[in-house]
């Protein structure tokens, strides 16, 4: 589970692998000073599938 996070807030909810999971935390967060991004093993139901990995550019201008 990806969780991103602005201050208490949680903005967005991924489900991912692990690996996959702590890649992307690695990439977003020094592109997204603002906001923590935490990966753990609880699965939460509705979150959605974390982006592919050719979409993770896009989402930072």
């Amino acid at each position: 589970m990806v969780r991103i996070w602005l201050g208490d807030h949680l903005i967005a909810e991924y489900v991912a692998e692990p690996d996959r999971a702590s890649r992307y935390q690695r990439v977003m967060t020094p592109k997204f000073t603002g906001l923590r991004i935490t990966v753990d093993g609880a699965a939460t139901t509705g979150a959605s599938e974390l982006p592919s990995e050719q979409l993770w550019p896009l989402t930072v201008q």
